[in-house]
């Protein structure tokens, strides 16, 4: 009998163990997706900040190449 108390204590330490760990993982993994978003949202306005450079440059290679045949 008492082995089997002693076997029934293991697994619920082993089941409680487990457990912790899983809700490790689940913060882990919510700190995660909450930086993937924000990183998301950066690369977004990068982009767009990305676009107007480009269209900027395209301005003043139009300007330069207007100066130097006119």
């Amino acid at each position: 009998m008492a082995t089997v108390v002693f076997d029934f204590q293991q697994a619920v330490f082993t089941l409680e163990s487990m457990v912790a760990k899983i809700e490790r993982q689940a913060q882990t993994i919510e700190k995660l997706i909450k930086e993937n978003e924000q990183l998301r949202q950066e690369n977004q306005q990068l982009r767009q900040e990305n676009q107007k450079l480009k269209a900027r440059i395209a301005e003043l290679e139009a300007r330069t190449k207007k100066k130097q045949h006119p």
